[in-house]
């Protein structure tokens, strides 16, 4: 199948591949004349990857360095082949980071802001939302309907009920939760949206002298309240990656706010609901739930969920 596809893009032949991944989508790094791409292919609509095409470009011309995909030899940027829609991307330059310092943070805020304000002022839409969603019901599993947080939220509770223990603690988290929940779920709709790449995080990303030099993997872009986007992202990095150097992670944390701002202004409306934000998903972040859970079942919980109701309080 890859050669098929490929013979879409060259009239020289593959001169290497490596299947990197065959569950649920499919990667393969291949080689063609001396140069290095990766062939991705997903079961998705012909909608969804013209509009990756799009949002790819209109990025690029505002001097993110996101890849845009490759033509193919009848000029379009992708390629249909069986049940499958492939993108061809070129390899970029950079390094992975798996380690951050301040200087990382900095520049993923800023590139967040970069992205976000031209997102914020785009008409382009997705049509559907991302992995950071909420308020979606949770009836599937679909971007858009996923809430991970209520979820992690339902997962504690019924954890604690199971432990048959904690009973005050758990009635303190429901009303400080639900509370900030219902802030936030009446003013949604008016908070600024737009498409974004939904996961613009390190493992996705290339660097040179600190800097991004590549953001590649549009596989959950979506459409994103963008002050949503930018605190999850900044708690993920101030207390759930790696990192070396001596700032704290409320430091972390205010290091990527700060360099996000200087690149897109949060309006009134979003200021009010980052509190809100900053205390449902730093409490209720799944990993941080997972742990909490099994010192729980093991009736050892009382010290994580002081801690839960600590984080609702603000």
């Amino acid at each position: 199948m890859i050669r098929e596809v490929m013979k879409q893009y060259f009239s020289e032949p593959v001169t290497r591949h490596e299947i990197l991944r065959d569950m649920g989508r499919l990667v393969a790094e291949v080689e063609v004349d001396g140069e290095t791409y990766f062939l991705k292919g997903e079961k998705q609509t012909a909608q969804f990857v013209e509009t990756t095409i799009l949002f790819t470009e209109l990025m690029t011309d505002c001097g993110l360095p996101f890849i845009v995909p490759e033509k193919a030899l009848v000029g379009e940027r992708y390629v249909r082949h069986k049940d499958l829609f492939f993108i061809l991307e070129r390899k970029g330059i950079g390094e992975e980071i798996s380690i951050l310092r301040l200087e990382h943070i900095q520049e993923l805020g800023k590139s967040l802001g970069k992205q976000h304000a031209v997102s914020s002022a785009s008409d382009l839409r997705f049509g559907r939302g991302t992995s950071w969603g909420m308020f979606g019901g949770n009836e599937t599993d679909e971007l858009g309907d996923y809430d991970e947080n209520e979820l992690s939220y339902l997962d504690l509770v019924h954890s604690v009920k199971e432990s048959g223990q904690f009973e005050h603690e758990l009635a303190a988290i429901q009303e400080l939760y639900l509370a900030r929940r219902a802030i936030l779920q009446a003013e949604w709709p008016k908070l600024p949206t737009g498409p974004v790449q939904g996961d613009l995080l390190p493992y996705n990303l290339l660097f040179q002298q600190d800097k991004i030099s590549v953001i590649f993997d549009y596989d959950i872009a979506g459409d994103e309240v963008l002050v949503n986007e930018c605190v999850a992202n900044a708690i993920f990095l101030a207390w759930h990656h790696d990192f070396e150097g001596k700032e704290t992670p409320k430091e972390r944390f205010q290091a990527y706010i700060d360099a996000y701002t200087s690149e897109r202004s949060l309006s009134n409306r979003e200021m009010e609901m980052v509190p809100h934000l900053f205390a449902i998903i730093r409490a209720f972040r799944y990993d941080r739930i997972e742990e909490g859970i099994e010192k729980i079942l093991q009736g050892d919980g009382k010290a994580f969920l002081d801690e839960t109701i600590q984080l609702l309080k603000g």
